[in-house]
């Protein structure tokens, strides 16, 4: 091995957690992720020389095994599962039982120290290292838009809750990254401001979602500062409206369940961002052309929210009125109510509803 090559390996191998010591554990994953691949494996296949020729013993290798995080851990039963063509039968379990389970797995195999120094290698270039999750990790709205970008992948899941959906997200573009960087583009939004990607594979789509993302998603405080998050009664009129039968725009039903008024409001953002902002001089209205997909939708749902506020402020019903049904419309106001299910105030205020937003608000699309 030449001086050069030298001077790099033990400069990796002084970053490199020495497989012998139990203090410490066996890798950290910055070394692991950005490290010349070809310098790991000489350090890896350094270690196994020393076993083979009793330098070094088995034992120290499984007792600094047992400091390794529960998430490199987990990443390498992955990988294992991956090799194999297996399912994620290991993926799930308390992060305690990972370094047991890795043990285990390793034991069973007939060259173990080999088939770490494998595992090493393949999640160098298969797993996306903890760094690159940052952005969306804790972030609901961002979690749904990267959901959105798979959403064929998880058609049959079933998400409860924010904790739920970012933990799935977070392990699908972890362990997965493979699946996500061919399928991601497929659903990614036709956006304004675009740029070429660049980099590594493994990491430069990520990226590339992350700034595209970032750069055209909708502004809360100038495109619909006119919502209140913490206004329930508003918040579930807009989901309504966006989630109406004739306009479809809410993102990942019968997957994503919100659980509260927050997470419905990110779960709107998220479906708002997913809409194109690129400008078509076609869509608007009669006397106003040249709106954004995503304008537009804006335009229409903030003149629907404000009419049923006007609406609503007017003093066209209070608990003292009452509404005359006429005789032979009363058979059939029984009969909607028992298809329904609802009262017949209920019933009465629905039909005015879904009248208002035929006569009114769809007349503004014209």
């Amino acid at each position: 091995m030449n001086r050069e090559l030298s001077i790099q390996v033990d400069n990796v191998s002084q970053r490199l957690t020495s497989f012998d010591s139990s203090e410490n554990i066996i890798f950290d994953e910055a070394s692991v992720s950005y490290a010349h691949s070809k310098l790991l494996r000489y350090v890896a296949d350094e270690y196994i020389n020393d076993v083979r020729f009793r330098r070094k013993s088995i034992e120290s290798f499984y007792t600094a095994l047992r400091k390794l995080d529960s998430h490199d851990a987990k990443s390498l039963l992955y990988v294992s599962n991956y090799l194999e063509n297996k399912s994620w039968e290991n993926i799930s379990f308390d992060s305690d039982d990972y370094k047991n389970l890795l043990i285990e797995y390793l034991e069973s195999r007939r060259n173990p120290l080999s088939t770490f120094n494998e595992l090493i290698y393949e999640k160098i270039h298969s797993v996306l290292p903890e760094e690159y999750l940052g952005w969306f990790k804790n972030d609901l709205r961002c979690s749904l838009f990267l959901a959105y970008l798979v959403k064929d992948s998880i058609e049959n899941e079933a998400y409860k809750g924010r904790d739920e959906l970012i933990n799935a997200v977070t392990d699908y573009l972890r362990y997965e990254i493979h699946m996500f960087i061919n399928q991601y583009f497929q659903n990614l939004p036709d956006y304004e401001v675009q740029h070429d990607r660049t980099g590594e594979r493994k990491i430069v789509d990520i990226l590339y979602v992350k700034s595209i993302y970032l750069k055209n998603r909708l502004d809360c405080e100038e495109d619909i500062n006119w919502i209140d998050p913490t206004n329930d009664q508003q918040v579930n009129s807009i989901y309504k409206y966006l989630n109406d039968k004739d306009r479809q725009h809410i993102i990942l039903k019968g997957i994503f369940f919100p659980q509260n008024t927050k997470e419905k409001y990110e779960l709107i953002l998220a479906s708002l961002d997913v809409l194109s902002n690129v400008e078509d001089p076609n869509i608007g209205t009669k006397n106003k052309k040249g709106f954004s997909p995503r304008g537009y939708t804006l335009y229409i749902m903030e003149k629907a929210w404000r009419g049923r506020k006007n609406y609503s402020s007017q003093n066209l019903s209070s608990d003292n009125d009452s509404v005359k049904i006429y005789s032979k419309n009363l058979p059939k106001l029984k009969g909607l109510m028992k298809f329904s299910g609802l009262t017949a105030n209920k019933m009465i205020n629905k039909s005015i509803e879904q009248m208002y937003d035929q006569l009114i608000v769809e007349k503004m699309d014209k």
